[in-house]
């Protein structure tokens, strides 16, 4: 499984991709703000996990046309039951509980 890991905080994306590796057989590639939508450019992946801050405009319509499952990530209280026009979307809550984020990781590669 391949999984695009996208945070604005690039440490977070690291704790992430530590997280995954170590529960799953991936390859994880970790991305900025600035570089994310590049490597979406580059290659395909099965999960896409990123910063719902990060998903908004231009971004929006490359997360849609790349076909991979996706998984929010939120600070945001109000965003846990979920973003508004991306209906069906785990958002998991930040900091990380290791399981919960493993459990979206798994069921968004299913979709």
């Amino acid at each position: 499984m391949r999984i695009l890991v996208v945070d604005r905080e690039f440490l977070v994306a690291m704790e992430v991709e530590t997280v995954l590796i170590e529960a799953l057989a991936c390859e994880v590639k970790v991305a900025t703000l600035h570089t994310y939508i590049l490597e979406l450019e580059r290659g395909w992946f099965d999960v896409i996990v990123i910063d719902s801050g990060l998903i908004g405009g231009e971004a929006a319509l490359r997360l849609r046309a790349s076909g991979s499952g996706l998984v929010f990530t939120t600070l945001s209280v109000e965003d846990m039951d979920g973003l508004k026009g991306w209906d069906g979307i785990t958002v998991v809550a930040k900091p990380f509980n290791d399981h919960h984020l493993v459990v979206a990781v798994k069921n968004a590669a299913r979709v």
